[in-house]
C-alpha cells in the first residue's frame, strides 16, 4: 500500500490502538483522492525531537540547503534577508502525498499574495522520494525554491512531522507562526500588517514525514 494512503488507511486502527495505550490521536481534515475520502491523524504524543524543538517566540534553527532545480545553496538567512522582505514561510512538503497536492493552490495563492514581502520556500524531507519526483513536483507544482533535506536533518531540527507543515519566521529569526496551510493567510496578514499573529499555533494535518527510505 502507498505509504501516504496508509496514513489515512490505519487511522481507525491506530484510533483503538493508541486508545489502549493511553496515547490520544486526533482525528480531522478530509482530502478527496480519486473520489475517495482520506482522513489524517495528527497525533499528540511526544515526537522525537520534542526536547529541542523550537515553538512560536523561540529562535528559529539556521540551516543551509540546496534548490531542487539547480543546486544553489539557500540559507534561512539568505531567506529572511532577502531584498525587501519582512521574513519567511518555510513549508515541508512532499512529491506524493495528497494533502500537499490539496494545498498546492492555496500556497501559490499566499505566495503571489505576499510573495512581495515575505519570502517563501518549500523542504522536501522525505527520504523515500527520489531526486526526480523532487524536481518534477518544484518545477510543475510551486512558484517558489524547493530545497532538499537531504536525511531529514532540517524537519528533524524544526520538529517537523507532517506535510504539509508550515513555520512563518520573521526578519530577526523569530517563528511567528507554526501550524498547517488553513491558518497561515490569517497568520500572514497579521504578521504583513505589523501586528501580533492571533492564532500563531495550529495543526498541521497530512501525511508523515518519511525519514526513512
Amino acid at each position: 500500500m502507498n505509504p501516504y494512503l496508509k496514513d489515512s488507511a490505519c487511522a481507525a486502527r491506530t484510533t483503538r490502538a493508541a486508545r489502549r495505550s493511553g496515547v490520544l490521536l486526533v482525528m480531522a481534515a478530509f482530502c478527496v483522492v480519486g473520489g475517495v475520502p482520506l482522513k489524517a491523524a495528527t497525533a499528540t504524543a511526544t515526537p522525537p525531537s520534542s526536547a529541542t524543538r523550537p515553538r512560536v517566540g523561540d529562535q528559529a534553527p539556521t540551516f543551509v540547503l540546496k534548490t531542487v532545480d539547480k543546486a544553489d545553496p539557500r540559507s534561512l538567512i539568505d531567506l529572511i534577508h532577502a531584498p525587501d522582505r519582512r521574513g519567511a514561510v518555510l513549508v515541508f512538503i512532499s512529491a506524493r502525498c495528497p494533502y500537499v497536492a490539496q494545498a498546492r493552490q492555496p500556497l501559490g495563492d499566499l505566495f503571489r499574495q505576499y510573495g512581495g514581502t515575505v519570502a517563501f520556500a518549500g523542504l522536501n524531507s522525505n527520504q523515500n522520494e527520489s531526486a526526480d519526483d523532487v524536481k518534477n513536483d518544484a518545477a510543475y507544482n510551486f512558484p517558489f525554491s524547493i530545497l532538499r533535506d537531504q536525511g531529514s536533518k532540517v524537519a528533524d531540527l524544526y520538529g517537523a512531522e507532517r506535510t504539509p507543515e508550515v513555520f512563518l519566521i520573521d526578519a530577526k529569526g523569530v517563528i511567528r507562526y507554526h501550524g498547517g496551510v488553513a491558518d497561515l493567510g490569517a497568520a500572514l496578514g497579521d504578521f504583513t500588517a505589523g501586528r501580533m499573529v492571533a492564532k500563531s499555533e495550529a495543526k498541521a494535518f497530512g501525511c508523515t514525514i518519511k525519514r526513512r527510505p
